[in-house]
């Protein structure tokens, strides 16, 4: 769906350049794929997101990290068109697979300011943080070794491909593994392994305890049944990767949600 920008919206620079925005509530018929944010130098074109998936972007938290807010936050859809005015931090175009990490780290940053003002003008967003002692898990090497195959030392920044009992990863850290796995298994999960390289491996397991599309902050619209003859994720994670959740109590931060209003008209 093409979504054409509009002047509909003109921030005060206050130390964050101008942007404009539309904001139209998605077509039901066409939100059978996942939610869409796609950056392409300023210019963000959103498709089908749900304001509880924009609020996980806008502040790199999990859906577990957000409390509070009206029940429509996890049900409305939105298209969404924002062009910021180009910043000296923006990452020339180029291939996401392309990306050093310190590329992917500024288009994050610069992704995450730009939504977050724009629920606060928007959406009139207003939230606090709390930390709170919660349930986590630590992620370590099981007593038989890593079983995680090294990608080398190339600087440029690997992925994810998530899937129903899947979760393939290329040129992948171990710190963007557990932030991944802590949707699945709905906890922080805290890397203790001392692993510092990159690495490309296939992880599958029985999704019984959730899938890796909820990374993504949604639940597909079909979803396949689970396959019997597939580990949970926690055996799994053992025998293919080598690697070991143990439960454990730490210290995690909540963003607390304390006033959201459907938003303005464009």
């Amino acid at each position: 769906m093409n979504i054409v920008l509009a002047l509909a919206l003109i921030l005060p620079a206050a130390g964050f350049a101008q942007m404009v925005a539309v904001i139209r509530p998605s077509d039901p018929a066409a939100c059978r794929e996942y939610p869409i944010i796609d950056d392409r130098g300023g210019a963000y074109d959103m498709r089908c997101v749900r304001i509880h998936f924009l609020l996980q972007t806008a502040f790199g938290v999990r859906a577990f990290q957000i409390s509070g807010g009206p029940g429509w936050i996890t049900s409305d859809r939105y298209d969404i068109a924002a062009k910021r005015e180009t910043s000296a931090n923006d990452i020339p175009e180029k291939d996401v697979s392309e990306l050093t990490d310190k590329e992917r780290q500024t288009k994050g940053a610069l992704l995450r300011e730009t939504l977050q003002r724009l629920l606060a003008d928007r959406f009139q967003l207003r939230t606090h943080r709390e930390t709170k002692q919660l349930p986590i898990y630590l992620l370590t090497v099981a007593s038989g070794g890593s079983k995680l195959e090294s990608a080398g030392s190339s600087d440029v920044s690997g992925g994810l491909r998530p899937g129903r009992g899947l979760l393939a990863g290329d040129r992948t850290d171990v710190p963007f593994l557990a932030r991944a796995l802590s949707e699945i298994v709905g906890r922080p999960v805290v890397d203790q392994t001392g692993l510092t390289g990159k690495y490309n491996f296939e992880l599958k397991w029985n999704p019984e305890m959730g899938s890796a599309n909820t990374a993504l902050g949604e639940t597909p619209s079909v979803v396949p049944a689970a396959d019997p003859d597939r580990a949970t994720i926690f055996t799994a994670l053992q025998e293919q990767l080598g690697l070991r959740l143990s439960s454990g109590k730490g210290p995690v931060e909540v963003i607390v949600v304390d006033h959201l209003a459907r938003p303005t008209e464009n």
